[in-house]
């Protein structure tokens, strides 16, 4: 039986790049800005976040009044080695099995950090696609998208050190090719979000803030 492995953890054949170091930096973050406003409104916050489980980022929203889950997904897509399409796996019944909700859950806003350039299209529309299954009128997504040609083999890690910062640790000291997504490619991938605010930063991200409609 022929099997195929997510393409989150196939490296490139490409020759490998080194970067110098994986030294800590902070950046002021314009979208995380924007976004604790929102979370200053007198309710209780549903909030997916799609990166590890860091305590300076459970630390910051839980100031807020808000339900946090934590899915570490690229770990986790990483981790889940085979699949086999004669079996009937697709990446949607993936997500279904790695991110189990029930029917009613709603998320207010999800964190996707970096994990859209380490996912090929086709897993990027069906995560997409699996999400809006818990997505209201008004969801908000964080993203940062790397407008550079290379990235760090595996993503960024961001903390939050307040509602104005960054900081970010490179995932690793070796280089893979960007998949390059455009704001064309995020308009088809993500049908139903439109970019409420984007911003382009130094470093080579840019970091959007996304609405669901």
């Amino acid at each position: 039986m022929n099997k195929w492995k997510s393409p989150i953890g196939v490296q490139s054949k490409q020759k490998p790049i080194a970067l110098s170091s994986s030294e800590l930096e902070v950046n002021t973050s314009l979208a995380l800005n924007v976004l604790s406003y929102q979370l200053r409104h007198e309710k209780k916050y549903n909030i997916l976040d799609l990166g590890p489980a860091l305590g300076a980022n459970v630390d910051f929203f839980s100031q807020f009044s808000c339900k946090i889950y934590i899915e570490d997904l690229y770990h986790t897509l990483s981790s889940f080695d085979y699949f086999s399409p004669e079996d009937g796996f697709t990446y949607q019944t993936v997500f279904d099995y790695l991110l189990p909700y029930t029917h009613n859950t709603r998320f207010d806003i999800i964190m996707s950090w970096d994990i859209f350039n380490y996912l090929e299209r086709d897993e990027f529309k069906s995560l997409i696609s699996h999400l809006d299954n818990f997505c209201h009128k008004g969801t908000l997504l964080f993203s940062l998208i790397s407008t550079l040609k290379h990235i760090p083999e595996k993503p960024t890690t961001f903390r939050i050190q307040d509602q104005e910062n960054l900081q970010y640790q490179a995932g690793s000291t070796v280089l893979r090719p960007c998949p390059g997504y455009q704001q064309t490619d995020l308009n088809h991938l993500m049908p139903h979000f439109r970019v409420c605010n984007s911003f382009l930063l130094r470093n080579g991200f840019k970091e959007y803030l996304f609405v669901y409609e």
